[in-house]
């Protein structure tokens, strides 16, 4: 008994650590996407040249400088009056739209190159630029709260049948399903697998599970290694873009050949792939895009978005062990919360 308790105990300790986790993993989710489109609202904003009747860049400027000037100006002069306060903050905030109005189209091209690279030639190419990025962030959001929700017992259930059987048989009722549940969601890990290996890393759709998960392992190394280079050129870009340069001048053919030479491409490529992707003599003197090619062909957008499906199955996975989890708790006597099974006490075992 004392080692059937002390089991219960760490699988109790076992299911709050992982809720924990998940609530910390769901707050930094929503942080990063709210920070990215943030972020990308701001280079929209600061990219596009004002003229004519199209004001939307303008209406950015003068938001943010409101904002900006108004609240510094309300701090900054916190021993006036509150009413002194505010019309100094209204005053500040008259400045910042001021000062808006007065430099519109300032650095316009300045953050245009900076958004055309991020879209264009950056590592959020290779996730499918802006939407790529919050998608597959939302995705992992609804995962996280979909395992959040098991662990609590919120999750979607129908109790239709609890309301006609007995107190007592209410638990193991209800234990059934979860079980049953985590059944589903144990299946479903392969059925989302399957598709990801066949759309996004190319496996015949005949092929075994263990050709699969073999293709799909493989072809995710192939993406990591061309995802390494790319964040290899965008540190280099990076420091050239903060500097003013155009994103797409400062890599020429002869050194985009010698970086292809150096890289260690044929890990992944044979030679007759990897001579597909060199300059030819005659235009070394061009500039080369500081974006990774795909030697095998193929668009390299939402590359690394392919293997970010996978979350789907590991999320499906965790799920199912979290209804597992929670079966085994429920007849140890560390039971869920009773309004998913009936009242408390009644349901419990014993």
């Amino acid at each position: 008994m004392k080692s059937e308790s002390g089991l219960m105990s760490r699988l109790a300790r076992l299911d709050a650590a992982i809720s924990r986790f998940e609530a910390v993993l769901c707050v930094l989710v929503i942080g990063l996407e709210v920070a990215a489109f943030s972020f990308w609202i701001a280079l929209k904003g600061l990219s596009t040249r004002n003229e004519g009747s199209e004001l939307a860049g303008l209406a950015f400027r003068g938001t943010f400088a409101a904002l900006a000037v108004g609240i510094v100006s309300y701090r900054t002069l916190w021993r006036r009056s509150p009413g002194a306060r505010t019309l100094l903050a209204l005053a500040g905030a008259t400045v910042g739209v001021a000062f808006a109005w007065a430099t519109k189209n300032f650095g316009v091209s300045y953050f245009a190159n900076w958004i055309n690279w991020l879209q264009d030639a950056s590592s959020l190419t290779l996730l499918g630029g802006l939407r790529g990025v919050g998608t597959e962030l939302t995705w992992w959001l609804a995962m996280l709260g979909g395992s959040l929700a098991t662990g609590g017992g919120k999750h979607i259930h129908v109790d239709v049948v609890l309301r006609f059987i007995r107190p007592r048989l209410r638990l193991p009722a209800v234990a059934v399903g979860w079980v049953a549940a985590a059944l589903v969601s144990l299946t479903a890990v392969w059925g989302f697998f399957d598709h990801i290996a066949i759309e996004s890393f190319g496996a015949p759709a005949a092929a075994s599970p263990a050709a699969k998960v073999s293709i799909a392992v493989h072809e995710g190394g192939r993406h990591a290694f061309l995802l390494e280079k790319q964040i290899g050129l965008d540190l280099r870009t990076s420091l050239r873009v903060l500097g003013g340069q155009r994103y797409d001048a400062w890599l020429d053919g002869a050194e985009w050949n010698r970086w292809v030479r150096a890289g260690g491409w044929e890990r992944f490529y044979p030679p007759e792939d990897l001579q597909r992707i060199l300059m030819p003599d005659e235009a070394l003197g061009q500039a080369h895009p500081p974006m990774v090619v795909m030697p095998s062909g193929g668009s390299d957008r939402g590359l690394i978005a392919r293997d970010l499906h996978l979350i789907f199955p590991l999320g499906l996975f965790i799920i199912g062990l979290r209804f597992l989890l929670r079966a085994a708790l429920a007849f140890g006597n560390v039971a869920p919360p009773p309004d998913e099974y009936g009242s408390g006490r009644e349901a419990s075992p014993g």
